[in-house]
């Protein structure tokens, strides 16, 4: 079993034979925000194009094919643009299955995605796709700016494109607990949960949103960290400045993510917390299906 970070809440996790991939966005535009502000951070020497409110958002295709060359299904957590805007033209390319929610099912027709390859779900399904089964948690987006959500609207079902920062919107939001070589992993693509819906789970691997939006949330972390019965394995995702590009300087964000890592531990200090790089691949040891839960 190989878990490696694709940057934002984006995962790959394979068995060997089925390849997941989890709100898998490479594309990491530079960009302004609605308001004509600069939200991507100043990078000296970066002279990528910078896409406003306006401008159509497309996907950098060569980031994309870099590190993408299969995948069996791909598992969105919510709409915005950094989480599914790369999502057709893998599907596309890979002839995965996409799962997500109407708003995501939609943006997936909009870019071309054969309906036989779409999934719709709202949450609270239990999947059975033989060595890989899926449970579709409902969950919550993340409180940002104050506690405003960033457009927490669906997507319209005629919605053909094309995608701006203008109508980028959040669909709802699921998490997804996958079972798959002996394992229960349980993965957030935000900052938030649903504390009724997390309870009893008890993963093995808990892929936990870890950037400072959560710090917006009442004692976000050890709440969930308690709730799932405090997992022996945490990775933090979705903790980087998605806007930059591969191999820029990251430090801020791993100071911030560093202070995450310490409230796992304050409250489950058994628990391996690990901070993954991009492209840093995890491998964890087979273990029998049929091995008992903890």
């Amino acid at each position: 079993m190989r878990l490696t970070h694709l940057g934002a809440a984006g995962w790959e996790i394979t068995d060997g034979q089925r390849v997941i991939l989890l709100d898998p966005y490479l594309s990491r535009l530079r960009y302004r925000a609605r308001f004509g502000l600069l939200d991507t951070p100043e990078l000296p020497g970066d002279t990528r194009r910078v896409f406003g409110p306006d401008d159509d958002l497309v996907s950098d295709t060569a980031a994309v094919d870099a590190r993408i060359t299969r995948a069996d299904f791909i598992l969105i957590s919510h709409s915005h643009f950094n989480h599914s805007l790369d999502m057709p033209y893998i599907a596309r390319k890979t002839g995965a299955t996409v799962v997500g929610t109407e708003s995501t099912t939609t943006l997936a027709r909009a870019g071309r995605v054969p309906e036989p390859q779409l999934l719709t779900v709202r949450g609270g399904e239990d999947y059975d796709f033989g060595s890989l089964s899926v449970k579709v948690v409902p969950s919550l987006h993340s409180a940002l700016n104050g506690k405003h959500y960033y457009d927490g609207r669906v997507v319209p079902r005629d919605f053909r494109g094309p995608r701006r920062m203008d109508n980028d919107v959040e669909g709802g939001t699921l998490a997804y607990l996958l079972r798959l070589a002996g394992y229960q992993i349980l993965w957030f693509g935000s900052m938030n949960f649903l504390e009724r819906e997390v309870q009893g789970l008890r993963p093995d691997v808990a892929l936990i949103a870890a950037a400072r939006q959560r710090l917006e949330i009442y004692d976000y972390t050890a709440r969930l960290i308690r709730a799932l019965d405090r997992p022996p394995l945490v990775f933090a995702t979705h903790w980087d400045e998605q806007s930059l590009p591969y191999g820029a300087p990251q430090d801020q964000r791993l100071r911030e993510v560093d202070v995450f890592v310490e409230e796992v531990k304050a409250v489950s200090p058994r628990t391996r917390v690990v901070v993954p790089r991009h492209f840093e691949a995890h491998v964890l040891e087979p273990k029998s299906r049929s091995r008992e839960k903890r």
